[in-house]
This record gives C-alpha cells, structure tokens and sequence, in this order.
C-alpha cells in the first residue's frame, strides 16, 4: 500500500503543475493568436511579412526543439515560466491561423453591414466579428487545445515537475512502470476528455443562441 502512495503523491503533485500550465497557455495563446489572426487579415506592410515568418518558422520547427532554444538561449531562471511562454508562442501561431481562417470565411456582407453603420474598427471585431467567428472555429480551437495538454509532457525536458516528470521520479522509487504510465496516459486522457465535454457544452449553447 506504501507503493502506491509514493506513485499517487508524485502524480498528483505533477497533476498540480499541468493544471497552472494549461489555462494559463490557452488564455496566452489565445489573446496572442487572435491578434496575430486580425493582424493577418489587415496585410499591413512590415507587420503582415513580420507575422508570416513567425508563423512558418513555429509550423516547420518541432514543439520540443522550441522549448531547449529558448530555455538554453533565453536563460530563463524559472523552468515553468519558460515553459508557459514557449508553448503560448509556439500554440499562438496555429491559434492565429485558425481565426484567420474563420474571419475570411465570413461572408464579405457582414464587414460591409459593420462599415455601413460606422463601427470603428475594435467594435466591428468584438461586437459583429468575432462573436460570429468564434462559434465556427470552436471545435478546431479545441482540437488545438488538446494537443496543447499533451504537449505539457515535453516541458519535463527543461526540469518542470509535470506529471511524466513525476512519473519518472516515482519509478526510482517504486519501479512499477506499466502501472505508473498507464495511470500517466489515463490523466491524460481524462484531461483531454474533460476539454472535449467543455467544448461540447459550448457548442450547444451556440447553437441554441
């Protein structure tokens, strides 16, 4: 019984650090790409040319490889704020593109309906744009989002006590290795999971809105 006590104390503490991690790089990334996404669309010399290189560097460059440049080149002191920010970066630019895509799939009547009663540009985005937007990249946002949580596996690299990094130290002491990362990928699971319920339940509110 000592055994298991070891392998759950270490996995909830990991537990606790992936739970700080994950709403904290979504609400990042979320902001950072839906800015990056409007910036897109404006072409704006300069800044249009600017953001296409950050995002076909973050597309062609492996989430892992990412994390050791920045953790080595930066030298963060803290591991978990490097770890937040590398995997905001990183997830922003696919979030960008996502609401790109959603905001050049409206139909052109619905900016013309915005610019004909005067809406300065911030309100046509928050009050006719993005709330249209947002019920149609939703589902992609969380497909987005779950590989972000499995991506918190890869901050264990840089030292960050996540939960296969806990899982790592728990098999030093109790060398139970399918139990511990079966009991790994069923938190993962679970995680994912609870995100794709969240999504869901958006989803049919949108609908009956």
């Amino acid at each position: 019984m000592n055994e298991y006590h070891v392998i759950f104390n270490f996995l909830g503490t990991g537990l606790l650090e992936v739970l700080y991690l994950i709403p904290v790089c979504i609400l990042l990334s979320l902001v950072l790409g839906a800015g990056i996404g409007i910036f897109q669309t404006l072409k704006i010399p300069g800044i249009y040319q600017a953001v296409y290189c950050y995002l076909v560097f973050m597309r062609g460059v492996p989430p892992l490889l990412f994390l050791l440049m920045v953790f080595f080149v930066a030298g963060f002191d803290s591991a978990r704020i490097c770890a937040v920010l590398t995997l905001s970066l990183y997830h922003a630019a696919y979030v960008a593109e996502i609401f790109r895509g959603g905001i050049q799939a409206l139909p052109k009547g619905q900016f013309d309906a915005a610019d004909s009663i005067a809406l300065r540009f911030h309100q046509k985005m928050i009050h006719v744009i993005i709330p249209q937007v947002w019920r149609t990249i939703l589902p992609a946002l969380t497909g987005q989002y779950i590989i972000l949580i499995k991506d918190t596996a890869l901050v264990s690299a840089i030292g960050v006590m996540e939960i296969l990094y806990n899982a790592r130290q728990a098999m030093q002491v109790v060398y139970k290795p399918l139990l511990i990362y079966f009991l790994v990928a069923l938190l993962f699971y679970c995680l994912c999971f609870s995100l794709e319920c969240l999504s869901s339940y958006f989803e049919k509110r949108f609908m009956t809105e």
